[in-house]
This record gives structure tokens, sequence and C-alpha cells, in this order.
């Protein structure tokens, strides 16, 4: 009985094997037409994101941002599904390249309006101050003082409250801005630290402000080396300060020195040094002008 039924049993897993090559077609084909219509669907355009609205943007500009956003968004996902895709659009990646590319941009933020208009909100960097890659005078300055033809604006940059370099500046005379030197190298300084610490460049700022409000004509300012500092003041001489310090400590042990009767300024406000060294604590170091 089992010999004979053997060629009945064949026959039956042939066919069952035949159904399941049958089903598996099958399946393989709706799926392949449920990738097809997916595909269909996702090049529609009102799921494609062809509008752009900016917000918050002055200097950077709507027209700008749209050609940049349509320039990142032009791609493809395997080259079958295209990145501007209203549910799959890249928001985190497309906010790194805006800020990389618009180094005014401060903060950002995308949200999408249906599924065609891409809302970008911005708010941007407001100069603060300047940097610029050369220092002028660096031989004569500290002796012969600051004069406007020295100070030259011709490679100066804007740089926000954080020391964030992000703007060619204009060529400009007067004291607008105060100026910083050094530290920052390369080819293309956009986007780079004036200090790898925002909270260090906040100190110096503050530390400018203070020394300011003691009458003092703070010019520039140019790092020179470690975390050591000289501050150039009109009328000619220098201060030196160094970072390692605290620079409210440093501004008080200033602030007393000036008390001293040979660091009077003249008719002009001008204090009568070649320099005044204050980075050995409370040991405190002045040269007067000859």
């Amino acid at each position: 009985m089992a010999i004979s039924n053997l060629p009945q049993r064949e026959e039956y897993l042939r066919k069952k094997k035949r159904q399941k090559q049958i089903k598996l077609v099958i399946f393989a084909v709706i799926l392949l037409i449920i990738f097809g219509v997916f595909i269909y669907v996702s090049h529609r355009p009102e799921f494609r994101v062809s509008i752009i609205e900016l917000e918050g943007g002055v200097l950077v500009t709507k027209d700008d941002v749209e050609k940049k956003d349509k320039e990142y968004l032009s791609g493809s996902y395997l080259g079958l599904f295209p990145a501007d895709n209203a549910f799959w659009y890249p928001s985190k990646e497309l906010k790194v390249f805006l800020k990389d590319s618009f180094k005014r941009i401060d903060t950002i933020s995308t949200n999408l309006k249906g599924f065609k208009t891409l809302i970008i909100n911005i708010t941007e960097r407001k100069p603060f101050a300047v940097w610029c890659n050369t220092v002028p005078g660096e031989d004569n300055s500290a002796e012969e003082g600051i004069s406007e033809e020295s100070v030259s604006e011709e490679d100066c940059y804007f740089i926000d409250q954080n020391g964030t370099i992000f703007s060619k500046a204009p060529n400009f005379s007067g004291d607008a801005y105060f100026k910083y030197y050094g530290i920052v190298s390369g080819d293309s300084v956009l986007g780079k630290e004036y200090l790898a610490s925002s909270t260090e460049f906040g100190q110096i700022a503050d530390f400018v402000q203070r020394t300011k409000a003691m009458s003092v004509k703070p010019v520039y300012i140019v790092a020179k080396e470690k975390n050591q500092f000289s501050m150039v003041l009109s009328g000619g001489g220098e201060i030196y300060f160094d970072t390692s310090e605290s620079l409210v400590k440093v501004a008080d042990n200033l602030e007393a020195l000036l008390k001293t009767p040979e660091l009077s300024q003249d008719a002009r406000g001008n204090l009568p040094i070649q320099y005044i060294d204050l980075r050995y604590g409370n040991k405190l170091f002045y040269k007067l002008k000859q």
C-alpha cells in the first residue's frame, strides 16, 4: 500500500510546490505594483516642496535661500525617490547646509505648510565687533600712537557677540566697532571663531567695556600667544593681560593702578605709558613714555 501511494504523494507535493511558486510570483508582482505606485506618487508635484517662505531674514534674502534650498533638495534617494518630497525631506541636514552656506544665520528652524510650502525661520547674527587679518603698525603703534591711516579696514570681517566671524565688513573709519586681531588664519575665515570659547570672548569684551568706563581709550586687541593679549590704546601704549587670570580681577587691578599720580591722563585723555603689564596677578608693572 505504501508503494502504490508513492506516485500520488509525489504528484501532490509537486502541485503544492507549484502553488507556492505561483503565490510567490503573485506576491512579488503585487509588491512591484505597490512599489511602482509609491514611486509614482512620490513624484507627484502636489507632494513635493516647491514654495519657500523665509521669515526673519534681512540681509539673508528669500531668493538666495530659495536657490540654495532647491539646490540641496534637487537630489533623490536611490535614484528613485525625490529628496524634496514633503514626507521625508531631510530637515536636519537642510538646516546644517543653509547655516553653512549663509554664515549670517544664527538660528534656523523649518516647518511645512501643507505639502508644498516650506517655511524657513531664521535669526541673523548681529555685528558686535570686527576681526582684521593684519595687525596695523605692529612695529611702532605702541610708541607713536595709532593714526587713522595705520588702521586699515581693507581685510576685516564682522564678528558676533560669541566671537563668530560671519561676514565681510565694509571699509569704514572711526570706532563704530571695536577691533580684534590675531589667532584666526587660513584662506577662508568665515564661520570660524576668534576664540574657541564664547565665554572667554565675552569676558574679554567685558574687560574692554570696563577699561572704557575708566576713561581708558582702547583701539583694538591683538592676540599674542597662548592666553596672552595686548590692548592697544589711542595715543599710544599697550595693556598686556592674560586670560588665564580672572579678567574681573585684572580689571580691578588696572583700576587701582590708574590711581597712581604718574598715570594721570593728559589733556587729550591719553595715558602717558608705553605699557602696563597685568599678566602677573597682583604684581603690576608699567613703563612711562620718555
